[in-house]
């Protein structure tokens, strides 16, 4: 355990405050602007505070989402021996299990189910529940569906949502398209954002508050989606 302190002591979380138990937050982006990248990041900061993670995707199979969490492993400790990311990526594993559904197949009634299913037979407790790649549109009742599933199992959830640049709707507060309709369900909101020198990550809503302070926005690696040194926009004079 020394060993494996000593290879994460120089890990640096995403900017993003922590959910309560039963708060759910979203990512919005378009098609392949980084959402996955950034929600098993999300994902990996519970894992390494051995906190278990329960990562539900869409039409990506298991096997897949692996390979995502071990490349974002050796990119994060790139400076690290390989043996010792092998073993933390070992360590870690008994903490995440991968739950994959069909588009047309998911349900939050099947979700709450293999959830169950897992509590009592695998002695499993997600402490955060990651659910990427379900194109949703604005469908409120779903998410009020997901939200009182994580109030009863008293777990954070981090969803995805695509944006559509042929759809430009956004409500007074700044919310956009889909979630414009139901962004009271949601307890943090941001936004990805591909610019020149890298990816904007844009708070909009965050911890219940609307359009927070410009220190509330980050420049990622559009690689690797790390923070990239000195990237608080605020320091760039950005506004």
């Amino acid at each position: 355990m020394a060993d494996e302190n000593a290879v994460c002591s120089g890990y640096q979380k995403m900017p993003v405050s922590r959910l309560e138990p039963g708060e759910m937050g979203v990512l919005l982006a378009r098609a392949g602007a980084g959402k996955t990248a950034c929600l098993t990041h999300l994902a990996l900061g519970y894992l390494l505070d051995r906190e278990p993670v329960l990562h539900v995707c869409v039409d990506v199979v298991p096997d897949k989402v692996k390979l995502w969490y071990n490349r974002l492993l050796k990119d994060i400790f790139s400076n690290q021996p390989e043996c010792k990311v092998a073993d933390l990526q070992h360590s870690i594993e008994p903490l995440r299990f991968i739950m994959s559904f069909l588009n047309r197949t998911f349900s939050p009634e099947k979700l709450e189910t293999s959830i169950e299913s897992l509590e009592q037979q695998a002695k499993f407790v997600p402490a955060l529940i990651i659910l990427d790649g379900l194109d949703f549109g604005r469908a409120h009742a779903l998410f009020e569906k997901i939200g009182g599933i994580a109030r009863r199992r008293s777990a954070s959830v981090w969803v995805s949502a695509r944006s559509h640049r042929h759809i430009p709707d956004v409500n007074e507060r700044g919310i956009p398209y889909p979630i414009d309709a139901m962004d009271d369900l949601f307890s943090s909101v941001f936004i990805l954002q591909p610019e020149n020198d890298g990816i904007r990550l844009k708070a909009l809503k965050e911890k219940g508050n609307y359009n927070p302070a410009a220190d509330s926005e980050f420049l990622l690696d559009p690689n690797t989606f790390l923070l990239l040194k000195k990237s608080h926009l605020a320091e760039r004079g950005d506004q």
